[in-house]
């Protein structure tokens, strides 16, 4: 909660535009209203049963390295940190296929020539979707010269 309250207090030094209906302060905002509320809730869903009294006699989980789940949380964090820290020396499009690619298999799909043909196909179609109809051009590394 008091992070969401640092996130949405540091909106209002964001820089204002004019003749803009949303600057860019709304996204950030709405964010950290959203983080506000479900902090909340989950505050309430956790006070609720202590003031009723009421014990809870499962016990609570832990977390642990040797949990599958949290290995492979832990490994997505990797990729999306590796896809960060790449994108702009090998740039967008060799980047994001490997970055999918790993995604995929990480959720379980072990075709990987299936995997392959679907991470190169969203790979593309996001570089167009941003070179021609959006008009960014993505980083492209050490291919900069070719598109």
């Amino acid at each position: 909660m008091i992070v969401s309250g640092f996130a949405f207090g540091y909106t209002f030094t964001f820089k204002k535009f004019k003749n803009v209906a949303v600057g860019p302060e709304f996204f950030p905002r709405a964010l950290s209203v959203l983080l506000f509320a479900c902090c909340l809730v989950l505050l309430v869903q956790n006070l609720i049963p202590l003031l009723k009294g009421v014990s809870d006699t499962k016990e609570n989980p832990t977390l642990s390295l040797r949990n599958p789940g949290i290995q492979k949380a832990l490994l997505g964090l990797l990729i999306i940190i590796l896809f960060a820290v790449l994108w702009n020396f090998l740039g967008f499009l060799i980047v994001t296929p490997l970055a999918v690619f790993g995604m995929i298999l990480l959720l379980g799909k072990k075709t990987y020539l299936m995997n392959a043909i679907v991470s190169v196909g969203i790979t593309i179609l996001i570089f167009l979707v941003f070179k021609f109809l959006l008009g960014i051009t993505m980083p492209l590394g050490f291919m900069e010269n070719l598109f």
